[in-house]
C-alpha cells in the first residue's frame, strides 16, 4: 500500500517538473522573440520623439548641392594690365575674382551659367588668378583652378652678332647670328629659327644679286615684339 502511493507521489513530481520546465521553456521564448522587439519599437518612439526633422531636411539638402566652375580661357603671358577670363558655372549665383588674393571683380550669374569678363589690374611679372563662387540659397563656396599669369609689356632684347648693317659680301650665302631673352621666339624674313637655353640663336640666308633687306622679329610669351633690319649687299668677285 505505501509503496503504490510513493510511486503515486513520485509520478505526480515528475509531471509536476515537467510541466514546470514546459512553461519555463515558453516563457523565454516569449521574451526573446516579443520582449526584444518590444525594446527596439520603445526605443525608435523615443528617438522620433527627440529627433529634429527640420534640421535633417536642412542637412540633407545642403549635402545633396552639386556646384561646379570651369575657367575655359585664361593667358599664360600678357603685355596689358587687363585680362580677360572666360568659363562657365553650375547652380552658383555670383562670381568673385581675385588677383594676387585682392577681390578686384564681381560677377552676377542670374541670366546666364557662362561668363567672359575682363579684370584687373596685373603687377608686373607673376600673377596669381582665380575665381569663388557663391551660392545664395545654400552659402555653399567652391574655388576654380588657380592660375598663374605673367605681365609683361618690355620689348624682348634683340642684338645682331652678325653681319653689320650696310656690309658687302662675295659670299652667296651668309650666317646671321644674334642673342635675344629667354622663352622667346624669332623669325628671319618670316623663317622660324630655332633659339637655345641661353637665347643664342642663327640661321644661315642666300643672297641674290644687289641690295639684300633682311630682317629679325624676335617675340616674347606676353606677345611684346622687337625687330631689326639689315642690309647686306651681295657682289660677285670678279
Amino acid at each position: 500500500m505505501k509503496s503504490r502511493l510513493q510511486q503515486h507521489q513520485n509520478k505526480r513530481f515528475t509531471l509536476t517538473i515537467i510541466l514546470a520546465t514546459l512553461i519555463l521553456i515558453s516563457l523565454l521564448i516569449f521574451i526573446f522573440f516579443v520582449g526584444i522587439q518590444l525594446v527596439l519599437n520603445a526605443s525608435a518612439f523615443i528617438a522620433n520623439l527627440t529627433a529634429k526633422p527640420q534640421t535633417s531636411q536642412v542637412q540633407n539638402k545642403s549635402n545633396s548641392f552639386y556646384g561646379k566652375i570651369d575657367i575655359d580661357s585664361i593667358p599664360t603671358a600678357t603685355n596689358s594690365a587687363k585680362i580677360i577670363v572666360g568659363g562657365s558655372v553650375l547652380n552658383y549665383d555670383v562670381l568673385k575674382f581675385y588677383i594676387n588674393d585682392q577681390l578686384v571683380d564681381e560677377k552676377s550669374m542670374s541670366a546666364s551659367d557662362t561668363f567672359s569678363e575682363e579684370i584687373g589690374d596685373l603687377e608686373k611679372g607673376e600673377n596669381e588668378v582665380y575665381i569663388i563662387a557663391v551660392s545664395k540659397s545654400t552659402k555653399k563656396e567652391q574655388d576654380s583652378t588657380r592660375y598663374t599669369v605673367i605681365y609683361k609689356d618690355e620689348k624682348p632684347k634683340l642684338e645682331i652678332k652678325e653681319p653689320p648693317d650696310e656690309s658687302k659680301t662675295a659670299k652667296q650665302e651668309i650666317r646671321i647670328s644674334g642673342v635675344t631673352d629667354k622663352e622667346t621666339y624669332v623669325r628671319v624674313n618670316d623663317s622660324p629659327v630655332v633659339v637655345d637655353a641661353q637665347g643664342n640663336f642663327e640661321a644661315s640666308i642666300r643672297l641674290k644679286d644687289g641690295e639684300n633687306k633682311i630682317t629679325i622679329v624676335t617675340q616674347d610669351i606676353a606677345g611684346n615684339t622687337e625687330s631689326k633690319t639689315l642690309t647686306v649687299t651681295y657682289q660677285k668677285e670678279d
